[in-house]
């Protein structure tokens, strides 16, 4: 007669073994997916320095932002005609948004505009010092100070639309020139064999960092004349 205790002993031990094979089959799954996980190779890129670094973009920066002070010089001399009324005022407008040099007539009237100007300004400060006032003096003083504080209106609004189209130009650029960045990055990752190419500034530790590789992709060296001179020989 079998013993009870080595019948329950056996079927422990056929339990356990079937544990410990579970238990090496998963072990063996987490080693395979670990190894799939380390095997995708990670590069990291600098995109604030690439920014400062790209040249192309740096340029195009530059240019707008002379663009932009051309267009605030050009509001600040409109501060010759803020004693003229809207009419004349916008008659200004549309002669300084002409090519230049302006034709004798256009210049002209431009001198003219700036006379009459002055004239209102000077009459503005002879009203302001006289006291008591008539009722007509009165009256003209108030006509020149709300023609002084709707020109002023007028200039603000003016230098705030420069300022928003400025910001839209250089968000267009920007947008246009990282799409370029993207592309580089995207060709450098293929060609050099990375799986995920992320930005330094989300990274706390790892990955290989490729921002001078990049860059110099980005900012290509530029043709000597000798160079120059060779293509075009080669394409005669």
């Amino acid at each position: 007669m079998k013993s009870p205790l080595r019948t329950t002993s056996w079927a422990v031990a056929g339990i356990l073994l079937i544990l410990a094979g579970s238990l090496a089959a998963w072990a063996q799954e987490e080693e395979a997916e670990l190894s799939a996980v380390t095997a995708v190779r990670i590069a990291v890129v600098d995109i604030v320095e690439v920014g400062g670094e790209y040249q192309a973009l740096q340029d195009k920066g530059a240019e707008l932002e002379a663009w932009h002070a051309a267009r605030l010089q050009h509001l600040k001399s409109l501060q010759d005609f803020v004693f003229l009324s809207e009419i004349h005022f916008s008659e200004v407008l549309e002669i300084v948004s002409m090519p230049v040099p302006l034709a004798e007539e256009n210049q002209a009237r431009i001198e003219e505009l700036v006379a009459l100007a002055e004239q209102n300004y000077g009459r503005y400060l002879e009203l302001e010092a006289k006291f008591p006032r008539t009722t007509e003096e009165t009256e003209e003083f108030s006509m020149l100070q709300q023609n002084l504080s709707l020109r002023q209106q007028q200039l603000r609004q003016l230098e705030s639309n420069i300022y928003d189209e400025y910001q839209q130009q250089v968000a267009t650029a920007r947008e246009h020139f990282m799409g370029n960045v993207e592309e580089v990055v995207a060709r450098y990752a293929q060609e050099n064999g990375y799986d995920l190419v992320l930005d330094r500034a989300v990274v706390i530790y790892g990955g290989a960092d490729v921002t001078s590789a990049i860059i110099e992709r980005l900012n290509p060296p530029d043709e000597s004349p000798d160079e120059e001179a060779d293509e075009a020989a080669e394409g005669q």
